[in-house]
């Protein structure tokens, strides 16, 4: 499967899923998002992108905390982003847009941004490398990226928590370990700020592949994340979530 591929069995996914109330339900986390906002908080936040922003969770708490700043949100769910700019459009909210992408490419000119967010989406960019490096192109000198997603165990050689992942199929690629990410990072020019770490729990469908793989993984294996059967139900009970900001080097 090529990067345009992975993105259209995405966007097949969330054009469904992102109105759904279960769905937000389950990544609704008012402690979590006061989390975020209070990393972004910065002087410099003239220019906000919000990579993956979906229904707006993060994008319209943005414009309400930094009102002189311009917050962009962009997403590859097209039927979301036209609801979001009704909802704008309705509220008069002046310092927010949202738009539709490909994916791939984020459609701004270089150094067009103070700050760069995205939350639980990192793990569905398909090619994580040029991502990054577009993130750095479309910083300023001194920018930050603030990067919100759940990381994957060390021990987890084997990928387990991506395979039940995968069963959804909705163009989730991996998670990522705190190493790997700020290796990434710091080999596209960044620097680490600082770090928050969260955690969260969450079910998978009921379903036969998902109780498939939970009879075929060791009980050490659980262990990594607390993945546990209720009712039929596998579940997610344990998983970290790095709440990262990395700065763009280079003189303010």
């Amino acid at each position: 499967m090529n990067n345009s591929e992975k993105v259209k069995q995405a966007k097949e996914s969330f054009e469904r899923i992102l109105d759904n109330k279960k769905y937000a339900g389950i990544i609704k986390d008012d402690s979590h998002l006061e989390v975020l906002l209070s990393l972004a908080d910065g002087a410099r936040n003239r220019k906000i992108l919000d990579i993956g922003t979906g229904t707006g969770y993060l994008a319209f708490p943005l414009a309400e905390r930094f009102p002189t700043a311009d917050v962009s949100g962009i997403d590859i769910a097209e039927n979301v982003i036209e609801k979001n700019n009704a909802v704008v459009a309705e509220k008069g909210i002046s310092n927010l847009t949202f738009q539709a992408f490909d994916g791939l490419t984020y459609p701004f000119s270089a150094e067009s941004f103070d700050l760069i967010v995205t939350r639980y989406a990192f793990h569905h960019f398909p090619d994580v490398s040029d991502a990054v490096r577009q993130m750095q192109e479309l910083l300023v000198k001194g920018g930050r990226v603030l990067v919100s997603d759940p990381v994957r165990n060390e021990k987890d050689g084997n990928g387990i928590i991506d395979r039940f992942m995968q069963v959804k199929k909705d163009g989730h690629i991996q998670f990522y370990s705190f190493k790997e990410l700020d290796e990434l990072f710091l080999s596209h020019g960044f620097a680490k700020e600082k770090q928050v770490v969260t955690e969260m729990k969450f079910p998978f469908a009921q379903g036969e592949e998902y109780l498939s793989l939970y009879e075929n993984i060791t009980e050490e294996e659980r262990m990594l994340y607390d993945i546990a059967k209720e009712n039929g139900i596998v579940w997610v009970r344990y998983i970290e979530v790095g709440n990262t900001v990395f700065v763009k080097q280079g003189a303010q």
